[in-house]
């Protein structure tokens, strides 16, 4: 049996089944999920000792679990409460209003901060993503390739103030760096403490050292152009180093950068205390910094390991999962116990097998030339699987490449180190990089672009301060270098807990694209100081920590050289959405209104979604519990199961957005300016908002600020009550259902007063049978529930309109007043109606009353089988002459037995509407070709030479698990329709061209893409062209676009 695959493609031209039953039966789960592609993922962790920092810089115990000599440090070194001096951030937190700051946690008795390692953070975030996507995604697990493991007592270090020493103080002065005095109230802490710090006090004075609560310093090991610490087998607890440095620097001219190559930097100290025999020295670690200070004052902190590494290469610890298309929940099981094993929190054994941070520099070179060698022997397909799994790599790490290919050490670009032996790079206006000195990452960069030569994509992940933009815009730049050559674009800086797992779960959502999220991404500019923003909507069917169906929009910076979008992440719905219903938000902050079509006889009118404010029908659909339930929905978690409640468990609260396209709604742009009244209303609306609207299968169209991302409201169509109540109950992650799948429009709008509005507009897919329209003329003003009812126009459904996959559109027609111009929204009948007809639908947009219904079928004899299902799809419209703003002359819409509809709306009398069948879509064996996705209408390709409009659309239906299996030849057509055309054409009537598959490494672009001939058309004879695809099953997964003369369109293969 054939599988479906998901293949991400950009369609380019020069120019531009048979069903058994009536019914569809159409699946309410993304047909994505059902049999996936698996994309092959290895994820490597650059595990050098500096991951075993917390995510501000400071580099802590790698367990979470201090060792027992660190008991031995005073209490008041680190309290739990302390004074923050001005400009000092803590290693955990920043001061509260009361300018204290705490420490993590109590251990022997001591208060010390103790927060997760980036090691164990990177560890946690790993293993909760490849748990949550083992079931469609194949994974496999490198690190370092490490030999020689040594377990090492650790030291934090500070360094005094330039050109002088150590002071010691209860006054912190402006201007300066302070950190807790480690000997703080010496005589009271243990012996061992005591007796270090007594020695140390003859340096600085017995009572200067014991009552100082603050020393100053010059600099830390914790900084992030630092980020270093001292590992040595055994040393006093505290201790200081003077007398020194011989030489006075490390760098040049005591040390050149090939003396650093070769590990040849040494900086020694004539005097310590408390004293051992010898001098005291130092050499660099992988972060390349040796500390030159007059003097240094060292503090014990935990343990941490050590080892050489491989310069060249890599080691799969755990290899490539082949789970297969549809794997047991016990594989998974088994799977994930072998991942967990290694990412278990990082222990004092040094025998034991969990990743430890432990490599003493950071080869990124080897690490990436191994993870190309390694999946060069991973198959494109998984067991049971027929398709081609593309494979991908995740680099996580917490800095930059140390070390090259021919095993010569090198400071990491950006550091303090780095700027002293004059170690940098450029780079281009795309974040490429153009020059470097540092072989290291010319290295790395190189192995990446040959991984991405290989059809490999590399994601890179920085983690902590060491990797932050604005604390080390250097190494930033280097990482964002390496992603535009892994062509992922930009690196994912996360520096918390909760970043990382988001930023891994975007990946994921990009490595899955069609297995997770088949949405676009709408963009729209937003206040200049930001920039231009592109706005993704995603979902995932396996949301941790319940398993469940959640959506997330967010919110992208875009490049300001290449338009792409960036990896920072300005905004996440999702996440905004959690904060507002927390406490009684979803009561008091949310604003949520429905549709009551009781109302007035049935006239309807919009209502809040309230309890007492719902009729008696949508009460008795949410019953039992009805009231209950709706506070669930409102976003209530107080009565989750996890609360000891009854309803489901939600990881978060805003629902998946599978199929519904944002849409922004800014400041009014359409081409009305020659219409009454519209200058004027350009003006009046010149500072309105941005709002981002779209719909979720949590029951609702969401409109969210697009600056801030916080919902400003939301809209249930009463369409959806029929199921509504399920979205509570235990079971529904097992029995998904669309409610608001279909994407809303957006339209300027003339009402019969004159008044120009802006209208929302929208259908829920396959969630449900009505069209609905919302006034967003002014959201600003939208403040109360009650205001925002009154925004709702109507809700439109009747006998003859099915699931609504056609997405209703609004344009102008021909006025019959000559002071307003009259609008109609325009919307075929979906699928699967109760008559099985193909039906087009003209509302007026300001009252939901009927213009115009046109049974297509009826109008037009013997062209529609009543023994097939049939429904009208999206509509499209053009204007005869090409004058934008104008209103229409045709409207143009497939169904799904292949017929591609015309139906001249040029007269002013809709009766005088007419309708005809432009094209039927068969394939080359006759078979009928359905035609899903709207079409795109231009001019002729030689107008004015050839009058009339021309049509473009391509056929194919991705509706049932049937469609999975269809190895239908699919089509994408360009048909002219001439001005007094009469004829129905076919395959016959056109020019066919040819389509070629261009790989990624001859285009050059991201992704591969297929480009046609541009075989001469005979218009005399022929009326345009056809192209079929190249792969039997392939089919249209979106509506045509046209760009400077071509088609762009996407295909599922």
């Amino acid at each position: 049996m054939r599988k479906l695959c998901w293949l991400s493609l950009v369609l380019s031209s020069v120019m531009p089944v048979i069903h058994a039953a009536v019914t569809l039966p159409i699946s309410q789960i993304p047909l994505a999920l059902i049999n996936p592609a698996r994309p092959k993922v290895l994820i490597a962790v650059a595990n050098s000792q500096s991951m075993d920092g917390n995510l501000s810089g400071a580099i802590m115990v790698g367990s979470g679990a201090l060792s027992t000599s660190l008991g031995s440090l005073s209490s008041s070194s680190s309290p739990v409460s302390y004074t923050v001096p001005n400009g000092f951030t803590p290693p955990v937190q920043g001061a509260n209003s009361s300018n204290t700051a705490p420490y993590t946690v109590t251990q022997l008795g001591q208060l010390v901060d103790n927060s997760d390692s980036r090691l164990n953070v990177a560890k946690a975030g790993i293993g909760a993503i490849i748990d949550a996507y083992l079931s469609t995604t194949d994974f496999a697990l490198e690190t370092y390739s490490t030999s020689n493991t040594t377990i090492y007592n650790t030291w934090v270090y500070y360094m005094s103030p330039t050109n002088s020493n150590f002071n010691f103080t209860n006054n912190p002065i402006d201007g300066n760096r302070y950190v807790t005095n480690p000997c703080y109230y010496y005589l009271f802490a243990s012996p061992l403490v005591n007796q270090n710090c007594s020695s140390i006090a003859s340096l600085y004075g017995a009572s200067n050292l014991f009552f100082s609560s603050f020393m100053q310093i010059g600099a830390s090991s914790d900084d992030a152009n630092i980020n270093d610490i001292l590992y040595a087998r055994s040393l006093a607890s505290v201790f200081v180093t003077y007398n020194g440095p011989n030489p006075s620097t490390p760098y040049p001219p005591n040390f050149s950068i090939a003396n650093y190559n070769v590990n040849n930097v040494f900086l020694s100290y004539r005097s310590v205390l408390p004293s051992f025999a010898g001098s005291f020295g130092t050499a660099p670690t992988n972060a390349g910094f040796v500390p030159f200070s007059n003097q240094v004052m060292y503090a014990q902190r935990g343990f941490g390991y050590g080892s050489s590494q491989s310069a060249t290469s890599g080691n799969i610890i755990v290899p490539m999962t082949d789970l297969g298309a549809n794997p047991s929940a016990n594989s998974i099981t088994n799977a994930n116990n072998t991942f967990a094993s290694f990412l278990k929190p990082e222990t004092s054994n040094p025998s034991s097998n969990e990743i430890k941070a432990l490599a003493g520099q950071s080869p990124m070179a080897g690490l990436m030339t191994r993870a190309l060698t390694y999946l060069n022997t991973v198959g494109t397909s998984s067991s049971g699987s027929a398709c081609t799994s593309k494979k991908y790599v995740i680099l996580i790490s917490d800095g930059l490449p140390t070390l090259d290919l021919n095993n010569r050490s090198w400071p990491p670009l950006g550091s303090a180190a780095a700027a002293g032996y004059n170690v940098s790079a450029t780079f281009n206006t795309d974040g490429s990089l153009n020059t470097t000195n540092n072989q290291a990452v010319r290295d790395t960069i190189t192995a990446i672009a040959n991984l991405r030569k290989a059809g490999i994509n590399t994601f890179i992940v920085g983690l902590g301060a060491g990797v932050n933009p604005l604390l080390n815009p250097q190494a930033a730049q280097t990482l964002k270098a390496m992603a535009v050559a892994g062509g992922t674009i930009d690196y994912y800086p996360a520096t918390d807990p909760e970043a990382l797992v988001d930023d891994l779960n975007n990946i994921l959502v990009s490595v899955q694209s069609g297995s997770l999220s088949i949405t676009s991404a709408a963009v729209g500019t937003i206040p200049v100081q930001q920039g231009n923003v592109a706005y993704q909507a995603s979902f995932t069917s396996q949301d941790t920590p319940f398993l469940d169906w959640t959506g997330n929009l967010v919110a992208q910076s875009l490049d300001t050289s290449s338009g792409s979008p960036t990896v920072t992440t300005l905004w996440s719905a999702s996440r905004l959405l959690d904060n507002l219903v927390a406490g009684s938000g979803w009561s008091n902050n949310r604003l949520i209104a429905t549709w009551d079509p009781t109302f007035n006889r049935n006239t309807g009118r919009g209502v809040p979604f309230t309890w007492p404010r719902i009729d008696s029908t949508q009460r008795a659909q949410l019953n039992p519990q009805g009231s209950s339930r709706l506070d669930y929905l409102r976003g209530n978690t107080n009565e989750e199961v996890r609360r000891g409640g009854r309803w489901r468990n939600r990881s978060h609260i805003l629902g998946d957005i599978v199929n519904s396209n944002p849409v922004f709604v800014g400041v009014p742009n359409s081409a009305y300016f020659s219409i009454n009244g519209y200058s004027d209303f350009v003006t009046a609306q010149a500072n309105r908002p941005g709002v981002l609207y779209v719909g979720a299968n949590d029951g609702m169209l969401h409109a969210f600020d697009a600056n801030t991302g916080r919902e400003r409201f939301a809209f249930i169509p009463n369409a959806v009550f029929n199921n509504l109540s399920t979205l509570a109950d235990t079971t529904y992650n097992q029995s998904h259902l669309y409610f608001v799948d279909g994407s809303p429009q957006a339209a300027d709008v003339q009402f019969n007063d004159s008044s120009w509005h802006t209208l929302v507009v929208g259908g829920e897919g396959g969630g449900g049978n009505s069209i609905y329209a919302l006034d967003v003329t002014n959201p600003a003003a939208i403040n109360s529930e009650n205001n925002l009812a009154s925004t709702i126009l109507w809700e439109y459904t009747e006998t003859d309109l099915g699931l609504t996959y056609s997405e209703p559109e609004i344009a102008p027609i021909n006025p019959t007043s000559t002071t307003t111009q009259r609008f109609a929204v325009f919307f075929g009948n979906g699928y699967n109606s109760a008559n099985n007809k193909a039906v087009l639908y003209a509302l007026d947009p300001e009252t939901g009353a009927l213009i115009r219904k046109m049974d297509l079928c009826a109008l037009v004899a013997n062209t529609c089988d009543v023994n097939k299902p049939q429904g009208l799809s999206s509509v499209a419209f053009g204007n005869k002459d090409g004058i934008s703003g104008a209103g229409i002359s045709q409207v143009y819409a497939g169904d799904l037995q292949g017929n591609l509809w015309s139906i001249d709306v040029s007269s002013s009398t809709p009766s005088q509407w007419q309708a005809r069948v432009l094209f039927k879509a068969r394939d080359k064996a006759g078979v009928i070709q359905p035609i899903t996705t709207a079409p795109v209408v231009t001019l002729h390709p030689l107008y004015p030479r050839y009058q009339g409009l021309f049509v473009i659309f391509g056929t194919g239906q991705f509706l049932t698990v049937n469609d999975l299996t269809d190895t239908q030849t699919q089509t994408i057509y360009g048909v002219w329709d001439k001005p007094i055309g009469t004829r129905t054409f076919t395959r016959a009537d056109l020019q066919s061209q040819t389509l070629s598959l261009i790989g990624l490494g001859v285009s050059g672009l991201n992704q591969d893409i297929i480009l046609s001939t541009n075989n001469d058309i005979g218009w005399a004879t022929q009326v345009g062209w056809y192209t079929d695809l190249l792969v039997g099953g392939q089919r249209i997964n979106g509506s045509p676009q046209l760009l400077n003369g071509a088609v762009l369109t996407t295909l599922i293969t």
